[in-house]
């Protein structure tokens, strides 16, 4: 049982955190009421368990903390203390041959933020669990009135997104105006990268709050590695079913490729069952040139869609000829396409084969049997006798430069712009 000073001392905690809460103080205004009372170190994960989203001083400065966390084996879980439908537990870990232990509590029941750690502490008794659960309760408001504050800005900036995304720009000085209210410089150059969220074939991406989940833990992890490890500013927001990364480099020559190299290896790293396609669209000198960038890379997009491409980085600048075929009218591409295909899809259609594919993968190898073959796994007198059949069905001489780049074009049409439409 707690004595009469336990519960004032308990009391006068709670009254400070209230007050430190109505004033917005920071995460580490809630962490040294532990820091003095517990005489411990403090972390916060976030509620995946993916990012420390706070940590001490202390912690910060120990460079092989985050090895620690990365590389740990859980040994055991006990129950420490359970009050007040709160539970806290114990874990034992064990890295580099050493055994570790931390008391950790969810921030938060039915909707948990985060995650509260306290490690290099003393025996306590219920008196420091009843502080540790106290702090637990302020900081899981804390948290949630962040959350809140996030969520309130990303409507404010619901708008403003519609406007630069589909180039409603009539004022340039006013949009950038206007995102500064979202802390938002749209002043500045940036490289825009767009990132869909695709999962494997044992999940569906049609249960829209599963699916809500893990795009929501998509951008906790692009905040962390942009603020953490690429130091640069950027701005961030989800458009439909995709997102929208934008990074500051002063000049397009200053383009780092490895920044968003990393940034993919650690979605794949933390975030399984789920596979990230990214395309980046050209550079960006001024807020009217994003809703051109975002076009080319939401077309870089389906592309790889098209083509079944997965964990792929792809730059709207590789797409060579698309670049031009994509922007044009598709009645004519379908025209011209069908002008010097017609015969060949009329003869898969009719034998269900699939020689327009072998055509492509021919014209793509720059007319090598050896090469097209191997990439179809057929043997290359097979492949051979296709080629020859094809330029029956065509009547045309393969040999031919001009018809060669004619029948590519024509391919590409049909299999990443016409796609089902292709009917006859």
């Amino acid at each position: 049982m707690l004595n009469k000073d336990e519960l004032r001392d308990l009391f006068f905690i709670q009254h400070q955190l209230t007050d430190d809460l109505l004033t917005d103080s920071g995460l580490r205004t809630f962490a040294s009421v532990l820091n003095k009372n517990l005489d411990t170190d403090v972390y916060i994960y976030d509620r995946f368990r993916d990012d420390i989203i706070y940590a001490d001083q202390k912690i910060k400065k120990n460079k092989e903390f985050m090895l620690y966390i990365r590389e740990r084996k859980l040994i055991r879980k006990d129950t420490a203390f359970k009050c007040c439908r709160v539970e806290i537990f114990e874990y034992q870990y064990q890295w580099q041959g050493k055994e570790y232990k931390e008391l950790q509590l969810d921030l938060g029941k039915k909707d948990k933020v985060g995650i509260l750690a306290v490690t290099n502490y003393q025996d306590l008794g219920e008196y420091e669990y009843r502080i540790l659960i106290i702090v637990a309760n302020s900081l899981a408001v804390k948290l949630h009135q962040n959350e809140l504050v996030s969520e309130l800005a990303q409507k404010c900036s619901s708008e403003l997104i519609e406007d630069i995304l589909n180039n409603r720009i009539d004022d340039k000085y006013e949009i950038i105006q206007r995102g500064e209210l979202a802390n938002w410089d749209l002043s500045l150059n940036y490289q825009l990268y767009l990132f869909s969220i695709n999962a494997d074939k044992n999940l569906s991406t049609d249960d829209a709050y599963y699916f809500y989940e893990i795009k929501e833990r998509v951008m906790q992890k692009l905040h962390s590695l942009l603020k953490n490890e690429i130091l640069r500013k950027y701005i961030i927001f989800a458009y439909d079913r995709d997102i929208v990364l934008l990074i500051n480099y002063e000049t397009e020559a200053e383009v780092n490729n490895d920044d968003i190299e990393l940034i993919k290896e650690e979605l794949n790293k933390k975030i399984d069952k789920f596979y990230f396609n990214i395309g980046a669209g050209t550079y960006v000198n001024e807020v009217s040139q994003i809703s051109e960038s975002y076009q080319q890379a939401s077309y870089v997009l389906d592309f790889l869609k098209a083509t079944e491409r997965k964990n792929v980085i792809y730059r709207y600048n590789q797409l060579g000829i698309m670049r031009l075929l994509w922007k044009l009218n598709s009645d004519e591409l379908k025209k011209f396409a069908i002008e010097y295909l017609a015969k060949l899809i009329e003869y898969d259609q009719g034998n269900s084969t699939e020689w327009l594919d072998t055509l492509g993968v021919y014209l793509e190898e720059g007319g090598s049997i050896q090469n097209a073959a191997k990439r179809l796994f057929i043997h290359p007198n097979t492949m051979s006798y296709r080629v020859k059949r094809i330029k029956e069905i065509l009547e045309i001489d393969l040999q031919d430069q001009e018809v060669q780049l004619n029948l590519l074009a024509a391919y590409k049409i049909c299999k990443y712009i016409l796609e089902d439409d292709l009917d006859i």
